[in-house]
């Protein structure tokens, strides 16, 4: 039995010979301005030179009682064509020219006769951009179109139009207007015959997502996770609605993170916490291997819904998913994302899903502390580490580490040594204005343990400054006690730096380090006051005061077990 079509057609002409569905399940549209704009460019410079252009392949289901389709890949590209169809029927009806071929282009592209629906859209995409799409190209319009967007592919959507709807126009103006009607029916003779696709149908679910992942494998188009989706969707057969709202829960809750794609990302790391470790390019092969059948996808599903919401909470201290968790955690889980170590995250997932409020409390105060440490050796990029956070993680997820205390064990081997930490943190320079603060605000609360509120000296950049005592740019008649060289190598140590009220920073200036001094000395910082006790200001006192913080850096940052211990 054949089990599937090809056909070379072109893209035009799908719409006339078929009608498109996309499924529920597949992605919203997501074509930005410079992807809609590449095929309209690559279209017209190919219609220009009378040339062949070819769009890739659309995979399809094919329906046997009808001439429906169900698109599997190729969504974005046939709804962008439809798009620029439309646009052609729109500005033909507008200025009252060719109304043959607008009626055709409605007619026989755009809709077709349906006895029990009326004319029905050839293209209708998925749930959520179905009722928005069918608006945006309707033919008849009421006072309040274009509708307005209420998700981002609403949006996407309707720039598309207009991008389209400012191309048709721009085709318009380059030729004479007795010219149009021929020009547009040679756009449209383009797009049916010269806009070339491969279509291939097939004629079961399993088939069509085979060839999906085939041809994505070769590398044609599309990420991992729409490879992943169409996997699981195809495994979750009768419980395919479930498989939806799931996969969209965590699409949801990932779109907090703000980034183009974090979903191969989340994948990789939620399998590295919860299954084992697996590189980037291998998130679908594991996938694969893992889960075989219906039930296993499902609860795979079920996991990455429930998870990404623990998973987004990580990267935001103010998430509500703390609300229930202590201060100090929130604040420790703040300063971990300064230094944003991905090996990290996939054991920080586990952490959050795993432990419970106090460990979670213990843990993350000191995956911050490990990761000032490795930030300041420069070993955060160690596969070494890598793999330690890997195996951590999944031994959390199978409880064998069950307490932080269990975790810092497991962590001793890339774990850096008071003695290693030391060395650097006394000779480290701190270029980055936003880590000299921290760096400075937790040698001051742990330094000046009378001061109750944990946060006392914080951390608004309107009340509380960075100064630099020797000066960035130092005055000549200044600071005679550092060459050109000494001061290039001085003036970013940490020992030359301090935290100070924004009013009193402003007003010193580039002043001489006597003026200064008297400013500190008055300064409720204690680690600032202490810079009055030196009588000048040179590359061996910034030194001697950089030792000073080294040790007190050892406290700030521990990762003695004892540190942790459960009070």
């Amino acid at each position: 039995m054949k089990t599937f079509s090809f056909d070379d057609i072109g893209i035009a002409k799908i719409f006339s010979d078929y009608s498109l569905n996309i499924p529920a399940h597949q992605r919203d549209y997501a074509w930005t301005d410079e992807e809609v704009e590449q095929l309209f460019s690559d279209l017209e410079a190919a219609y220009r030179n009378s040339s062949e252009y070819f769009l890739g392949t659309i995979v399809a289901i094919e329906k046997t009682s009808s001439s429906d389709l169900n698109v599997v890949d190729g969504q974005q590209r046939l709804t962008t064509t439809y798009l620029l169809l439309t646009a052609i029927r729109d500005h033909l009806e507008a200025y009252n020219i060719g109304s043959d071929i607008s009626t055709s282009l409605q007619n026989s592209y755009l809709f077709k006769s349906d006895r029990r629906e009326g004319f029905k859209q050839r293209l209708s995409l998925n749930t959520d951009d179905r009722d928005y799409f069918k608006e945006l190209t309707a033919q008849k319009r009421g006072d309040k179109w274009p509708p307005e967007p209420n998700r981002t592919s609403h949006r996407l959507l309707k720039n598309a139009y207009f991008k389209a709807k400012e191309r048709v126009e721009g085709i318009a103006k380059s030729i004479a207007g007795v010219d149009a009607q021929d020009t547009f029916n040679s756009w449209i003779d383009y797009l049916e015959n010269q806009a070339q696709v491969i279509l291939l149908r097939a004629h079961d679910e399993g088939r069509a997502f085979k060839m999906f992942e085939t041809l994505n494998d070769r590398g044609l188009r599309t990420s991992q996770a729409d490879l992943v989706k169409s996997y699981l969707f195809g495994q979750s057969k009768t419980q395919i609605d479930i498989a939806q709202t799931k996969w969209s829960n965590m699409l949801e809750n990932l779109q907090e993170l703000g980034d183009d794609d974090p979903q191969v990302s989340f994948l990789r790391h939620h399998l590295i916490a919860f299954s084992g470790f697996v590189r980037m390019d291998g998130v679908y092969e594991s996938i694969q291997s893992k889960y075989k059948n219906e039930n296993s996808s499902i609860t795979f599903l079920g996991s990455l819904s429930n998870n990404s919401r623990a998973y987004v909470a990580t990267f935001n201290s103010d998430n509500d998913y703390w609300d229930s968790y202590s201060k100090v955690s929130r604040k420790y889980l703040s300063d971990f994302n300064m230094f944003d170590l991905k090996p990290m995250r996939p054991l920080l997932l586990a952490i959050a899903v795993n432990f419970n409020k106090k460990e979670f409390e213990l843990a993350i105060k000191f995956l911050t502390s490990l990761s000032v440490r490795l930030v300041l050796t420069a070993r955060t990029r160690s596969g070494v580490n890598e793999q330690a956070f890997a195996d951590s993680a999944i031994n959390i997820s199978n409880k064998v580490i069950l307490t932080s205390g269990d975790l810092i064990e497991a962590l001793q081997k890339i774990v850096v040594s008071d003695k290693e930490f030391e060395e650097v943190f006394s000779v480290c320079r701190v270029s980055k204005t936003y880590l000299a603060r921290y760096y400075l605000r937790e040698l001051e609360h742990t330094s000046n343990t009378q001061r109750e509120e944990l946060e006392w000296v914080n951390d608004d950049v309107d009340d509380i400054t960075l100064e630099h005592i020797l000066p960035k740019s130092k005055k000549k008649d200044c600071w005679v006690n550092f060459s050109e060289e000494e001061h290039l190598e001085n003036k970013n140590r940490l020992g030359n730096q301090c935290l100070l009220k924004k009013s009193r920073n402003n007003s010193m200036s580039n002043d001489s380090f006597e003026i200064k001094r008297k400013v500190f000395s008055e300064s409720s910082i204690s680690t600032t006051s202490a810079i009055a006790q030196y009588e000048s200001w040179s590359p061996e006192t910034i030194n001697n005061r950089q030792l000073e913080m080294a040790k007190i850096a050892l406290a700030a940052w521990p990762i003695n077990k004892t540190c942790y211990t459960r009070k």
